[in-house]
């Protein structure tokens, strides 16, 4: 029996030249790599301040940080989301205020964000999930009014649009992953964006303990005491390595970014007709990237079963992010739609690399799992 994986790791020649290229040089750790991925990330995304770190999770730790994020302040975001993104407001010493979503989607309702602000709301985290872009242009309206800063949490919605514009484009900060799994990867690693040119300049040096690279040698190649560590930072740096992969598959997204589309727009034909399928659509002017296709479907953990069991590999996704003690606030009787999508959300496979003969046997397993 084939298995349909539900997410697949970009590669080809061009990455494996490209390491092996950079392990000869031994420049592994720094290098002209990362610039170039950084130049080649503004383009792509059509931003002018683009800084690479490590990983995602630091990045917006980085970005709490900065803005003055500190003990006691309170932070809005979704429940429905990856540990990735929350773990910096437990780590920070914040508190996460959870937003709920609208009935029967994945975008967050903009009248329980309007009810969450307090005066201590300090920043907030919009997630396009898993690549649908949901209402931020609203909820950056909100923001600006409020005096609110708004992160963008682009983790697998790289290239999303909405209006015509990318997402990472409406709030004052946005961040894009590149694990393993997702459109573009560079083994682990993530991107920072930023709206002003001095931020962009403050995430560079902390990123690398704080150090500014442009005084922190003298013309012998030693330390210079005269250049002054202002604020400490963390070793949080992409390196040289991870930046080649990334550089290696630039060109190369947008074709898969189409193939991934179709794939959604044949599925979605294919499942129009299906009864207890209710695909999740698009919200309204946006172009997803689709990270995966997702589903409503009731009983959802039996038809999950099914489906691994017969070779279709699908996911609840996340887990929605309240119930962990870390952060101190396991009710939901006040985001009742995320605990309802929790029970009944199905992530399944629309890769790039699926053939029309996968996209088949996909809707044949899972009409076959909504009959059992």
């Amino acid at each position: 029996m084939k298995s349909i994986p539900l997410f697949q790791v970009v590669n080809d020649a061009s990455i494996e030249n490209a390491t092996l290229e950079v392990m000869r040089t031994g420049a592994i750790a720094g290098g002209p790599y990362v610039a170039q991925f950084e130049q080649g990330l503004s383009s792509l995304l059509d931003a002018d301040h683009v800084v690479t770190v490590s990983d995602m999770t630091s990045a917006i730790y980085m970005i709490l940080h900065m803005v003055g994020v500190r003990r006691g302040d309170e932070v809005l975001t979704t429940s429905f989301s990856c540990m990735a993104s929350h773990a910096p407001i437990a780590a920070i010493g914040a508190h996460p205020v959870w937003v709920d979503v609208q009935k029967d989607s994945v975008f967050m309702s903009i009248e329980s964000f309007e009810k969450s602000i307090t005066k201590k709301t300090k920043l907030a985290i919009f997630y396009h999930v898993a690549g649908y872009p949901g209402p931020i242009r609203e909820v950056a309206e909100i923001c600006k009014k409020r005096g609110i800063v708004l992160l963008e949490d682009c983790n697998n919605a790289l290239l999303a649009e909405v209006n015509g514009m990318q997402v990472g484009s409406f709030g004052d900060f946005s961040v894009f992953s590149f694990y393993p799994t997702r459109l573009l990867q560079t083994f682990e690693g993530a991107a920072v964006v930023c709206r002003k040119e001095e931020d962009a300049q403050y995430i560079r040096k902390i990123r690398r303990l704080g150090i500014d690279f442009s005084t922190f040698r003298n013309a012998d190649g030693e330390i210079d005491p005269a250049s002054d560590i202002r604020h400490a930072g963390w070793a949080s740096s992409l390196s040289n390595l991870n930046a080649a992969v990334g550089c290696a598959q630039l060109s190369g997204v947008g074709e898969k970014l189409n193939l991934i589309r179709s794939n959604v727009a044949c599925l979605s034909a294919y499942l129009e007709s299906v009864e207890g399928v209710t695909v999740i659509p698009s919200y309204k002017h946006t172009s997803p990237s689709y990270w995966a296709m997702l589903l409503l479907v009731e009983n959802r953990d039996m038809v999950l079963r099914y489906m691994k069991a017969h070779g279709v590999h699908v996911s609840s996704l996340h887990q929605a992010n309240h119930v962990y003690s870390c952060f101190q606030q396991k009710e939901c009787s006040y985001i009742p739609n995320s605990c309802d999508l929790q029970k009944k959300i199905l992530a399944i496979p629309c890769g790039w690399w699926l053939s029309r003969e996968d996209l088949d046997a996909v809707v044949r397993v899972l009409i076959a799992a909504l009959k059992t």
